[in-house]
């Protein structure tokens, strides 16, 4: 029996592929560019070696941007999201039901101002475990330990859901139940989910 779901968010939660649309249309920034950018950091972002912070300094210098120093790139940045409803509307309706819980590589600030900015479902989540603030990437088999260890239950009674089959290794070796989650087939994922723990 299932005690415990965890999921991705970027791609399970929400769709990020318009991130950075407002600030290369606010900056006057090619698409391209930005998305180059973002790519060459995405590991530093993801174990917090730079913040979102250092990013939108390196933007500013590299794009040499004018009067963008207290531009709130986080809040921009999810502005851009798009809600995987599907997924959204079954965490609500497991709210009190089940332990849910967040296992993502995100970058300082984003999840905080998904929350804040309601892209992502407002619930009292079991924990929520971000790679920039324990310094651990998936598909690293030591973070999904550290999630065993403090969950309290067996590792079959957990599910974890990602879009990504390489982040699913992992945990499926230490014996917890996964589905791969197809964005683009979002209500399918949610009926696979259902069928799992009911």
């Amino acid at each position: 029996m299932i005690k415990q779901i965890y999921f991705d968010f970027g791609k399970v939660l929400v769709d990020y592929e318009q991130a950075f649309k407002t600030v290369c249309s606010t900056f006057s920034i090619e698409s391209s560019d930005i998305w180059q950018l973002y790519k060459e950091l995405d590991n530093d972002l993801s174990i917090g070696k730079i913040n979102t912070k250092d990013f939108w300094q390196q933007c500013i210098e590299k794009f040499n941007l004018k009067n963008a120093t207290d531009y709130d790139l986080p809040k921009s940045w999810v502005s851009d999201y798009d809600i995987i409803q599907p997924i959204n509307d079954l965490i609500y309706s497991l709210e009190n039901k089940i332990d849910m819980g967040i296992i993502s590589n995100i970058y300082g600030g984003i999840w905080e101002a998904a929350f804040k900015y309601k892209m992502v479902p407002n619930i009292k989540y079991k924990k929520v475990y971000l790679s920039y603030q324990l310094g651990l990437i998936k598909p690293d088999i030591e973070l999904f330990k550290l999630v065993q260890t403090e969950s309290g239950v067996n590792p079959e009674e957990i599910l974890f859901i990602d879009d990504m089959p390489k982040n699913l290794i992992a945990p499926t070796n230490l014996g917890w139940k996964t589905i791969l989650f197809n964005p683009n087939q979002a209500q399918e994922g949610v009926d696979k989910i259902k069928k799992m723990i009911l």
